[in-house]
């Protein structure tokens, strides 16, 4: 690439019927100023490319961590359920197998009630039987007095 200096030291020959030398002199220092002025500006430019170059990489940097960071977070939400389920899923199981426990228990003491309120009635029945007869005997006895 040219370089302003390269411009500014550039000699030519003269010649008979040449340019007029102070116009051509002129001309090139009009020129030298504005290739130096746009060498700087895309020096600028490239300076601040490179820089917003740099910070686009740190933000795909952020955003590759923010999206590491959502799927581990997706990923403990998903185990936290899971594990949820699975808790929830045995407190059902205990509950289930509580309940069965004390409708065996129930239906046990309510079979050993209804067999003692059996056994307390056929004693009660064996006793009238039992008064009844004495009270016949009685009744016997007192018509043959």
């Amino acid at each position: 690439m040219l370089k302003p200096i390269d411009i500014q030291n550039k000699e030519f020959e003269k010649k008979l019927k040449g340019y007029d030398c102070d116009a051509v002199d002129d001309f090139l220092d009009i020129v030298i100023q504005d290739y130096e002025a746009l060498c700087k500006e895309n020096i600028a430019l490239k300076d601040k490319i490179k820089l917003l170059t740099e910070a686009v990489d740190r933000y795909k940097e952020i955003e590759d961590t923010m999206h590491r960071s959502l799927d581990v977070a997706r990923q403990s939400a998903q185990d936290i359920k899971n594990n949820a389920n699975m808790e929830a899923q045995a407190i059902i199981n205990r509950a289930k197998l509580d309940a069965t426990r004390l409708a065996r228990q129930i239906d046990e003491e309510h079979i050993k009630k209804h067999q003692e309120m059996l056994k307390i009635k056929q004693e009660a029945d064996t006793y009238k039987l039992r008064i009844k007869t004495v009270c016949e005997n009685l009744i016997k006895t007192l018509d043959e007095m």
